[in-house]
């Protein structure tokens, strides 16, 4: 019986043995399984985090990348349409003083005797100023050859003189102021081609026979303007008239005194928008050097966002630009801060929900292995036992039949 009963005990220890060898080598294929796991989902979160901060990042760079885009197309819409309405009402105005230039050359040269004198000059221009708010003054200088110089001055009664209000010296030819607007009277019998720049616009018109403008300078009323000059010619003339023929059959020039700021004021003033832009326009004739026609002293390079449209005066020899930028910088807008917060949130919350999610299907897989495993613990526990108590009765059993045939016996 003991034999016996050391034999069963040693097979019983065999099978639990065995059976706690299986329950660990599963416990650790389990155990390694869900760690790997989970390493793997905290690796995916990590890269779905990096991923969403990129996206969000894209997506707030595009928008305010849109939006500056947007506002270079409104600064470039804007500045275009001040540009063009600048050189529309500054046509007008050159159209005014050609008009004038036609009554001169209607009532002085075609009227014989001339229908025009200084007091009806001065009273029609004084009448119709309306039509000229932008011009301080107008005025005529006819033109006078040397070797009419001595009748003219006996037919008007002064004498030529210079902007220095000093004879002038003898020259080839003269331009003295005979009419001018009461507001610049005190030019008169002023010889135009005395000055440089004046000479040179009145070179310039002639030869062209269209308005030219001089550099810009300070008015009267201390705002920057410029001179418009204008030819008047005894004698219709084709459009591509030779400039000899020009020069000859010119009779005279009109000028008169145009404030820039004051276009540009009352310009701005009737569109909207004003308020978010800086506006400056120049005479870039000479690039090293532009200088300001109305704004203030800034430099041609602006920071961006800014547009330059040229302006076209009618001028061939002088160019002009008109420079638009906004007074400040563009802000950024609040959907380009909402939306990318918006859906890094959203993104978050959906990559928060697949981790959960994620973890608890790993706990309840790795709870059910622990389950499997305690269940084939006990059912072999059961097998062991039932083995055990089978084999301790058979043990049992087998010497108690033995004696009691013995007994029987």
């Amino acid at each position: 019986m003991g034999v016996g009963g050391g034999e069963m005990a040693a097979a019983a220890a065999v099978v639990e043995e065995e059976g706690k060898e299986e329950e660990e080598e599963e416990g650790e294929e389990g155990g390694w399984g869900w760690r790997a796991r989970s390493k793997l989902s905290a690796a995916l979160a990590v890269v779905w985090v990096v991923l969403v901060v990129t996206g969000v990042t894209a997506l707030h760079r595009s928008l305010r990348h849109g939006a500056l885009v947007k506002a270079e197309e409104g600064i470039v819409c804007m500045c275009e349409e001040r540009a063009r309405m600048l050189q529309d009402q500054f046509a007008v105005s050159v159209n005014h003083v050609h008009a004038l230039a036609i009554l001169v050359a209607t009532f002085h040269y075609e009227k014989q005797p001339p229908a025009l004198d200084q007091d009806t000059f001065a009273d029609y221009t004084a009448r119709t100023s309306f039509e000229r708010p932008l011009l301080s003054g107008v005025a005529y200088a006819q033109r006078v050859m040397h070797a009419d110089r001595e009748a003219f001055e006996r037919q008007q009664g002064w004498i030529i003189k210079t902007m220095k209000h000093e004879p002038s010296p003898p020259q080839d030819e003269y331009a003295p102021v005979i009419y001018s607007q009461e507001t610049v009277s005190y030019i008169e019998g002023l010889d135009m081609m005395s000055g440089e720049e004046d000479r040179e616009n009145i070179l310039r018109s002639r030869a062209t026979g269209k308005a030219v403008l001089t550099r810009p300078f300070r008015l009267m009323s201390n705002h920057l303007g410029v001179v418009l000059t204008f030819p008047v010619y005894l004698v219709d003339l084709p459009p591509d008239a030779k400039v000899e023929d020009r020069v000859a059959a010119t009779a005279g020039y009109l000028g008169g005194a145009f404030d820039v700021e004051s276009l540009v004021e009352n310009l701005l003033r009737q569109l909207a928008g004003n308020q978010e832009l800086v506006v400056n326009v120049y005479d870039v004739t000479n690039h090293s050097n532009p200088l300001v026609m109305y704004g203030s002293e800034v430099p041609l390079g602006a920071p961006s966002p800014s547009h330059t449209c040229t302006l076209d005066f009618g001028d061939p020899f002088r160019n002009h630009h008109m420079i638009c930028r906004y007074r400040s910088e563009p802000h950024v807008p609040w959907s380009a801060i909402t939306t990318p917060s918006g859906v890094f949130v959203i993104l978050m919350l959906i990559g928060y929900i697949i981790y959960a999610a994620w973890n608890r299907y790993d706990s309840v897989t790795e709870d059910c292995r622990k389950m499997k495993a305690l269940k084939k613990r006990a059912e072999a526990a059961d097998v062991a036992k039932s083995q055990f108590l089978a084999t301790v009765s058979h043990e049992i059993r087998t010497p108690m039949n033995g004696v009691l045939g013995d007994s029987f016996v």
